[in-house]
């Protein structure tokens, strides 16, 4: 795998996103108000209502991009420098501080981001019921549309194992239903085959990635949290077994297929044809998992030479799901196609840092990890408005840092709506209240850490991460994007000396915390992880919290 590819697929994945993104749900009309013609021929300005049928119609810049390529970002920044996803971070943190400036989500991601703001919740179980959505129902295309840095990242792009392991992991904590999963699965897998082998996979291809689909619950099986505590609880939920749901989605792909004639040359009409047989068209399928992920593979197949003309098929087909099928789409074409995309991508040198990061990561060179807020003390506001927040440094977003406005604050029924650009150069339009509330430092990370130096590999990666202080905050907080008239705050005093945190100083989180399980077990757990010395770390730490745990309660008789 070359870097140029990686870089390429992830250009143009954004590409066919921000194309698709000015057709999406609309009709003619709506893309003649939104651009003054009939048909999207490249990135332009245009603008969209964005916070519902209350909100305000606000300019997007040229190349902006929807929630599949902000879930993208927020997919790469939860993949370690050492190659490991951290899930929880991405589902607890990311999923969560999305709902502050997500652009186009769709109700199922919505509902499942909703979910992970509960304290109880995780990201093997984000089990939910409404009256909107459930969980085990959710099987949009919400995850296959951002699981590509996992294949970016890869070491080895023929071990379909250890990707779909970290596919599932990303898809479950907002996906439940087979659809939604296995559509990630499939799309991942046929862009491992296309940067392994520098073409398109075509038929011949399709048919053993579909294939694999039946083995996904074996390699469900062998994940600890997967097979132990996400399966159990889907099972009980959805009341079906996985591994005979995993044929039924299979068997649904290769159906679909049949139906297909590869030999047809795929022009607007045939397309569209192929959009409707397959239910691209209708309300209840348009974004299903497993039909984006078919209709970007074969739309990739037949335009292998012409990319930017098979994007343009996708995005100019109203009705379907534009921005989905085209970044899907893009991703696989980019993957064999050696320049840039012709047209404007707003964020293209984030894309391209992080696109860089993934491969250094494949290629096992020494790589950054993003500093994520101490997970031990990460409770998120209840309301999503207040996930923009004051912080003595001027505003900031929950989990992500300062946040520097960019441009004059527009206001619609309670809420100030504003774009601004984040630490790492990411620009979101935010969804704030007009006067913002104080923002917990707890919410708040460090500067992302530099690689780590091999002293330090005696130490557990998983401790490391989970525990370390943000000690970048202290030496860096002077570049920090900060607004005039705010000064930066006081860090801590773990920040100051540059230590992980004690067993006492943990136990006394999880004591403020009210001893939550969740905070429990997974303290413990690391704990166990502890290297040649885990268990006697265990049994300490273990000793710690009953002694304090029975201080604040009444003992047993």
């Amino acid at each position: 795998m070359q870097w140029e590819a990686v870089r390429a697929s992830a250009q143009w994945a954004a590409y066919g996103d921000a194309l698709g993104f000015i057709t999406e749900l609309t009709d003619t009309a709506g893309v003649r108000r939104r651009i003054g013609q009939d048909d999207v021929t490249t990135t332009v300005p245009w603008k969209r209502r964005i916070g519902g049928r209350y909100g305000r119609d606000m300019l997007l810049p040229t190349g902006a991009y929807s929630d599949d390529t902000q879930l993208r970002l927020a997919t790469s920044r939860a993949i370690r420098g050492d190659g490991e996803f951290d899930a929880e971070a991405f589902a607890k943190v990311e999923v969560v501080a999305w709902q502050a400036y997500a652009l186009g989500a769709g109700r199922g991601t919505k509902a499942a981001a909703t979910g992970l703001m509960r304290v109880e919740a995780k990201w093997s179980q984000n089990i939910f019921a409404t009256k909107a959505a459930r969980y085990v129902d959710i099987g949009g295309n919400g995850a296959a549309m951002r699981v590509q840095p996992h294949v970016w990242s890869a070491r080895d792009l023929t071990n379909w194992d250890n990707i779909t392991r970290d596919v599932v992991r990303n898809a479950v904590s907002t996906h439940g239903h087979p659809r939604g999963i296995l559509g990630a699965v499939l799309h991942a897998v046929l862009l491992a085959h296309a940067l392994d082998t520098n073409e398109i996979p075509g038929p011949k291809q399709w048919r053993p990635a579909i294939d694999w689909l039946e083995q996904v619950p074996d390699v469900i099986a062998k994940d600890d949290e997967l097979a132990h505590l996400w399966l159990p609880t889907w099972s009980d939920a959805a009341g079906i077994d996985f591994r005979s749901a995993a044929v039924t989605v299979a068997n649904e792909c290769r159906t679909a297929l049949e139906a297909f004639d590869p030999t047809t040359p795929l022009t607007t009409e045939t397309y569209a044809a192929l959009v409707k047989r397959w239910g691209g068209f209708d309300d209840a399928t348009r974004g299903s998992g497993t039909v984006t992920t078919l209709l970007a593979a074969v739309l990739a197949h037949a335009y292998a030479n012409s990319p930017e003309a098979g994007l343009l098929l996708a995005v100019n087909t109203l009705g379907s799901d534009t921005d989905t099928i085209a970044t899907m789409a893009g991703a696989l074409l980019g993957a064999v196609t050696a320049g840039p995309p012709p047209g404007t991508v707003q964020d293209v040198k984030v894309i391209d840092s992080e696109a860089r990061r993934m491969w250094d990561i494949s290629q096992g060179r020494e790589a950054s990890t993003f500093a994520y807020p101490d997970l031990l003390r990460w409770s998120p506001p209840k309301a999503t408005l207040d996930l923009v927040g004051h912080t003595p440094m001027g505003p900031a977003l929950a989990g992500l840092g300062p946040l520097t406005p960019t441009d004059t604050p527009a206001v619609s029924n309670q809420a100030t709506y504003v774009w601004g650009t984040l630490p790492f150069g990411q620009s979101v339009l935010v969804r704030a209240r007009p006067d913002l509330r104080p923002l917990d430092e707890n919410l708040l990370p460090g500067d992302v850490r530099p690689p780590r130096s091999r002293q330090a590999a005696d130490v557990p990666k998983e401790q490391q991460l989970l525990f370390e202080a943000p000690v970048q905050a202290a030496a860096s907080a002077e570049h920090r994007p900060v607004l005039a008239g705010t000064v930066p705050g006081a860090v801590t005093e773990r920040v100051r000396r540059q230590a992980p945190p004690s067993i006492e100083e943990i136990v006394q989180e999880l004591a403020r915390n009210g001893f939550t399980p969740e905070q429990v077990g997974r303290a413990l757990l690391h704990q166990i992880r502890g290297g040649r010395y885990g268990v006697e770390r265990a049994a300490a730490f273990a000793g710690l919290l009953a002694r304090a745990y029975l201080s604040e309660h009444d003992r047993p008789r």
